[in-house]
């Protein structure tokens, strides 16, 4: 093999490893997409929480259902 060869090799197994990682910690997290509609209001005290707790939107819906389904 000469060093064209090797480099074309070495790169098509590095891509290989690069997209079987990828697949591997591919999540499928737009599978259960809920939404919920609100007053201003409550929509405010929401975005207030979250701003104070630096924490998102997603990340308090989530944790409250955790914590009522328990």
């Amino acid at each position: 093999m000469n060093e064209e060869e090797l480099v074309k090799r070495a790169k098509n197994e590095v891509l290989a490893e690069l997209f079987l990682r990828k697949q591997q910690r591919k999540k499928d997290y737009n599978r259960n997409v809920l939404s919920v509609r609100t007053n201003d209001e409550l929509a405010a005290k929401i975005r207030d929480h979250c701003s104070k707790n630096k924490i998102s939107t997603n990340q308090f819906f989530k944790t409250l259902l955790i914590k009522f389904f328990k």
